[in-house]
């Protein structure tokens, strides 16, 4: 690619170092903490790339062969911050009612230790010659955008989210619908941050965004509740007797699904009439 390089591509660059930065560490003491970190990082250089090659149109394969190679790295991160959600919310819950929930503890400290080791080797086995050619294929392709270009296709992409928020999730607000539009608006939060870099306006007003991170907040709270009522009914499917205090905990965990879910829907509905209708 010939030409100027684009200032977005200053956000890539700044994203791409603290993501290395982070892969050699945990290649080195692995930290559950930095690889939600570094699986941050890694959301936002694959919206980056999905921009590069929509812009691209007819490099059909340049997301599968830039980011392809970090995805596995990418599905073992989020088991860890799943892990890590999990735990947390145990922790909290045995605080609040000031009860132990010790051979559930257990198998969590198990599951965990065995995740981290799974995504250690990971990072250990993957070259660093991907991480080289993420960056130059993304300062590549990242020459010679024009400011159009940029506008047309985050455009086209928050477009695409909110044509999949009306179509399929406007009414049918299930556990998957709720788990794509926290990350649609992942998405969309992301994309209106390069168009301001580009020096373009945002898509959505200030008020618009303040109730996307509002429902963001909520969203959160839910998949938290819904990720522990997953795992915990999972760890109870083959007892043969489960103890009182396990049930009192599921049971108030589908206490607050409904509250989360109850809430989650309202504020749905709030932006949706704003931003879809």
């Amino acid at each position: 690619m010939e030409g100027k390089l684009s200032p977005i591509f200053q956000l890539f660059d700044q994203q791409y170092e603290e993501a290395k930065a982070l892969f050699f560490l945990l290649g080195k003491q692995f930290r559950g903490k930095k690889a939600i970190e570094l699986e941050n990082k890694l959301i936002f250089l694959e919206i980056y790339i999905d921009l590069i090659s929509r812009i691209y149109f007819n490099e059909e394969k340049l997301k599968f062969e830039l980011f392809g190679p970090l995805k596995k790295i990418f599905k073992g991160l989020k088991k860890v911050k799943h892990i890590k959600m999990v735990r947390s919310q145990v922790d909290f819950l045995q605080n609040k009612f000031g009860v132990a929930f010790e051979s559930y503890g257990k198998e969590l400290e198990s599951e965990k230790n065995s995740i981290y080791a799974s995504v250690f080797d990971m990072i250990l086995s993957t070259p660093t010659q991907v991480w080289e050619k993420l960056y130059e294929e993304a300062h590549r392709y990242s020459k010679g955008l024009k400011p159009l270009m940029i506008n047309t296709a985050t455009t086209q992409i928050i477009n695409d989210e909110l044509v999949f928020f009306n179509t399929d999730h406007k009414t049918k607000l299930d556990s998957k619908a709720l788990k794509d539009i926290y990350e649609g608006l992942r998405v969309i939060t992301a994309l209106e941050n390069l168009r301001i870099k580009s020096g373009f306006n945002s898509i959505f007003v200030e008020n618009v965004h303040d109730h996307m991170a509002v429902l963001q907040k909520s969203l959160l709270d839910w998949y938290e509740n819904h990720l522990l009522m997953q795992h915990l009914t999972g760890y109870l499917t083959d007892k043969e007797k489960i103890s009182k205090k396990y049930l009192d905990l599921l049971a108030h965990l589908q206490e607050q699904k409904k509250l989360h879910v109850e809430r989650v829907k309202e504020q749905c509905k709030f932006l949706f009439e704003k931003i879809l209708d």
